[in-house]
């Protein structure tokens, strides 16, 4: 993937719109494909505002910034979006049905050496692509919101090349992510296995009257996050010792939550319209600070925690060892 070329991205929904501006701002000619014209004049004033951010905020340099608009076309013609595209990136909604029509249609536009990848967030998507898009096929998994969260989980499919595999890793570097390689195909790959384990433990604590909302992130924020900035969940064992930690995995005086019932706290709220930011209200009031302002804050205080990561990992304590294997 060497010099700057096009890179189609196909959803202009939560997350492509953020994935856009990335690209664009990092030299690459930008297709925002989306079906409808009112999505795309939604997505354009979304791209405006995170390329703004950009530039207020210093994270790519101004020169990088002010061209980027001009590099993004917004279309709903998928051939269009997808001509003379090296790499296009799939991010539409998470429904079977839709994702495998749309990799269907790739199909019988794309030249063979296009790289492809899905956005998908938990999907097996290399069972719904053709057979021989499969060596140029991977999951190429952000983290919303897309344009601020450096974090890209890269994933192999049973048949994805090794060529596939760098050139992502390459592209996504390169665009100031830091990607992680997943060397088999997993549901819910890392972030989202490890937030669906937690989300199990704050429901049942919640649920069961142990803790208010307020109560359990004050802990949590007190604790686990500033301390994960620094060592993050595997390093942590090892500064709390590995002897301490196999004994505490044998403690059996307490047990995790299971799955929740359908009918727990979440879902109740969620039924009563209470949704969280975007409808005003969810465990927190937002009406005095409204929707839009409360994600402005969002996006602003994120910056700083994202640069506070980025110290400690350019200052890492240790590196990693390469474990043996235990003998037979």
């Amino acid at each position: 993937m060497n010099g700057k070329g096009k890179i189609a991205v196909l959803g202009a929904g939560t997350m492509g719109p953020g994935i856009a501006a990335v690209y664009a701002v990092n030299g690459y000619e930008t297709a925002l494909y989306s079906r409808t014209e009112k999505t795309l004049e939604k997505a354009r004033v979304t791209v405006e505002g995170i390329l703004e951010l950009f530039r207020e905020e210093k994270m790519f340099p101004e020169e990088a910034v002010i061209p980027a608009a001009g590099r993004i076309s917004y279309v709903t013609d998928l051939s269009a979006a997808v001509r003379g595209a090296f790499y296009v990136a799939e991010t539409v909604a998470e429904v079977p049905e839709v994702k495998k029509e749309i990799f269907r249609q790739l199909d019988e536009l794309l030249p063979e050496d296009v790289f492809i990848s899905s956005n998908t967030s938990y999907m097996n998507i290399f069972e719904l692509a053709p057979e021989r898009r499969q060596a140029r096929l991977a999951i190429v998994h952000w983290v919303a919101p897309p344009h601020i969260l450096p974090l890209v989980e890269v994933v192999r499919g049973p048949e994805t090349a090794e060529e596939t595999m760098e050139a992502m890793m390459a592209l996504h570097e390169a665009c100031g992510k830091l990607p992680v390689r997943m060397e088999k195909y997993i549901p819910g790959f890392i972030l989202n296995r490890l937030q669906s384990a937690m989300n199990r433990e704050v429901i049942g604590l919640m649920q069961e009257g142990y803790v208010s909302p307020e109560m359990l992130d004050r802990a949590v924020k007190a604790s686990l996050m500033p301390r994960g900035l620094l060592l993050g969940v595997v390093q942590r064992m090892d500064f709390n010792g590995l002897d301490m930690v196999a004994r505490g995995l044998r403690n059996r005086s307490f047990e995790p939550f299971g799955a929740p019932p359908e009918d727990n706290v979440i879902a109740e709220m969620a039924e009563r319209g209470e949704r969280g930011v975007k409808s005003g209200a969810g465990f927190y009031d937002y009406g005095e600070t409204g929707s839009e302002e409360a994600m402005r804050l969002r996006d602003r205080y994120l910056i700083e925690s994202v640069r506070l990561a980025r110290y400690f990992m350019e200052r890492p304590i240790g590196t990693e060892r390469k474990r043996s294997a235990p003998e037979d």
